[in-house]
């Protein structure tokens, strides 16, 4: 009788035993939890101290940590995309990508860590007449234009090798896994090394850009993709290029747009993304200047934060499954409503502020949770890419404008204003996705939903 471990697993010309599913699954998580430490909670928490440090104003904060880039990624997302779905290379087609992209990230990660020396040694050999504080703000908005650049190509295509390379039975558990990754480097991040973001901050970017580097490095050379039939023609070559690219860019945006069902989804994820942008970039400035916490302490809520939202993140995968992810994201926005008006008139001290931190990490926790898993149900499955870049593309608009004018409004209303952001721009969504929820039951809704026609 054939035994678990001999069973074959397949994904495309992909075959593995249970061995080789756990061991692709690893790798994958592993390069999670770096990416994550690096993407997700080094660069949003740090970047701002960096740029604080020079006494950089709140709208040029958020303009180079939200706002340019979204605008970068407004236009390279759709174009790596569909590239990446037509490359075809002895390696695959989306550890290419990967592999070149890595060095560069680590490299302009490290430079940003060690930006005041570089400013220090720029002001006192080759620019005297510039101050440290303007030279340390222009190096830093070079070097993080730089990282940006290469982590968005990362970021383009990471999410969509696990359809590649991992059984379609397994994606679901993968994906509450990922998850989890996700959750345990925050809370590594914020626990242990939060309190020295200041004092250590050079080193803390060098030593997760290492690891970052080693690990990605890792991963691409032994995560294996199969092999993929010709991409699909769709003009022919006579064509002339400029007609194929505005014909292209014709039915990309036709396909995409033109059903309210998915403008309005776009639109609904897109404002959840909005909303979160004042918190992520000032919640820490928040604690520090206007509570008087250290960073210490924020780290541990931040940290204790992500360990409790491991559990329910376990708890949720299974429930999502019974429930459906739009529901479960739905339903994240309306805590996340109630969660701002409370900390709005009640967080005054440390007490307060550990409450509402643990409280809202989880429930970010469950609503990127769900994210991933509502796309894969509501987009078309045969242009998840294509949608998924779509969808990308509408978050890139509206945050490029968000994190810009959520500094500008914390420079005139002060950090306490990351309540009121978060819940008007969650109202909005919450809204948009109700919208979103009632066509959804008409096309189906749980057990028999089509997907609307785009062609």
């Amino acid at each position: 009788m054939e035994t678990a471990l001999e069973k074959p697993y397949s994904v495309g010309t992909l075959h593995y035993t249970l061995g080789g599913v756990l061991a692709v699954c690893g790798w994958m998580l592993w390069g999670g939890f770096c990416y994550s430490m690096l993407a997700y909670v080094l660069v949003p928490t740090l970047l701002p101290l960096t740029l604080d440090s020079f006494h950089a104003s709140g709208a040029l904060i958020g303009l180079v940590v939200g706002s340019i880039p979204a605008a970068m990624n407004f236009v390279m997302n759709p174009i790596l995309s569909t590239t990446s779905d037509r490359t075809r290379t002895k390696w695959g087609r989306r550890i290419p990508y990967l592999a070149f992209a890595t060095p560069f990230v680590a490299l302009f990660l490290i430079l940003l860590g060690w930006t005041p020396e570089a400013a220090a040694l720029l002001h006192t050999t080759v620019l005297p007449g510039v101050s440290p504080a303007t030279l340390g703000i222009v190096l830093v908005c070079v070097f993080a234009v730089f990282f940006q650049f290469f982590n968005l190509i990362i970021g383009s295509i990471y999410y969509y090798i696990f359809a590649d390379v991992i059984p379609h039975r397994f994606i679901g558990r993968f994906m509450a896994f990922l998850n989890l990754s996700f959750t345990a480097a925050g809370f590594v991040f914020n626990y242990f090394l939060m309190e020295y973001a200041r004092e250590y901050s050079s080193w803390i970017y060098t030593g997760i850009g290492i690891l970052y580097a080693v690990s990605f490095a890792l991963m691409c050379f032994f995560v294996k993709e199969g092999e993929y039939p010709p991409p699909p023609q769709y003009q022919a070559a006579t064509v002339p290029v400029a007609k194929r690219l505005v014909n292209w860019v014709a039915i990309y945006f036709r396909q995409c747009y033109r059903s309210p069902f998915y403008s309005m989804l776009f639109l609904g994820t897109a404002m959840t993304q909005v909303s979160t942008v004042c918190r992520s970039v000032f919640n820490l400035l928040f604690a520090t200047r206007e509570l008087h916490l250290t960073e210490a302490q924020f780290g541990r809520i931040m940290g204790i934060g992500s360990l409790v939202s491991l559990g329910v993140i376990l708890l949720m995968g299974y429930l999502m499954d019974k429930l459906h992810p739009l529901r479960v994201f739905l339903w994240s926005g309306v805590l996340v409503i109630l969660i701002n008006v409370w900390g709005y008139f009640h967080v005054t001290d440390y007490a307060t502020f550990f409450a509402v931190g643990i409280v809202i990490v989880i429930v970010y926790s469950v609503q990127t949770l769900s994210s991933v898993p509502m796309y894969i149900a509501l987009f078309p499955p045969e242009k998840y890419g294509q949608f998924s870049s779509a969808n990308a593309m509408v978050n890139s608009v509206l945050v490029i404008v968000a994190n810009w004018g959520g500094g500008l409004a914390i420079d005139r209303f002060g950090y306490r204003f990351i309540f009121v952001w978060d819940f008007i721009f969650t109202v909005i969504a919450t809204a948009v996705l109700i919208y979103v929820y009632v066509k959804w039951k008409q096309l189906g809704g749980m057990n028999h939903y089509k997907a609307p026609e785009v062609e």
